[in-house]
């Protein structure tokens, strides 16, 4: 392959990677809090490695000091934004309930999540006691080019709590998952060592 060739493979690249950026659910970005035409890693549809969140606020990968949490919301107009930040910001404890039970269904205790109910309680509880003491870090909205967009701006928040606080939620879920393995020391070992590794893999 010539280098003209070359040249137009690596441009194609390029633009491929920025038209990415450049949209949210296929529509184009008309506006951007930044003025840039791209948007932060962390608002991308198809997710990111957690790994990436921390090296940007510059945190230990193996022992991290913190935990983070990315949530969203949108509105229909400019001057709502502030608001659109604290809807993103009330969401957060539900969406982080979720994303625990997620967590624990996936390290294999899905029949017991979902039968107790207050297993579930108690992650509610806990996610949204730590998102009450949650640091916003970062923040980032935009604006989505589409007539029939009921609310182009759309807002996205970065939270930040004490990785200590998760890990007293992460403590209190593996007392609870004990009683209902009835002292099964394999099964046991099998769900914490699930649990803390996804645990470090999500947050």
């Amino acid at each position: 392959m010539n280098s003209k060739a070359l040249l137009l493979v690596a441009l194609a690249v390029l633009a491929s990677c920025s038209s990415a950026q450049k949209k949210f659910d296929g529509k184009d970005l008309a506006l951007t809090s930044s003025g840039e035409s791209t948007r932060p890693f962390w608002t991308m549809d198809g997710g990111y490695k957690i790994e990436k969140l921390r090296d940007l606020y510059k945190d230990d990968e193996d022992k991290p000091r913190n935990a983070y949490f990315v949530t969203q919301a949108s509105v229909m107009k400019a001057d709502l934004v502030p608001n659109c930040y604290n809807m993103a910001r009330t969401r957060a404890s539900a969406e982080v309930s979720e994303q625990v039970s997620d967590v624990v269904k996936q390290a294999g205790a899905m029949a017991i999540t979902n039968t107790n109910t207050e297993f579930n309680k108690m992650i509610e509880t806990q996610s949204r006691n730590m998102i009450v003491g949650a640091e916003m870090i970062d923040k980032t909205w935009f604006k989505v080019d589409g007539e029939n967009e009921t609310n182009p701006y759309k807002c996205f928040i970065v939270l930040s709590v004490p990785r200590k606080n998760l890990d007293k939620l992460q403590a209190n879920m593996m007392t609870m998952l004990e009683k209902e393995m009835n002292g099964d020391a394999g099964m046991i070992k099998t769900v914490k060592d699930s649990v803390e590794k996804r645990m470090q893999e999500s947050f």
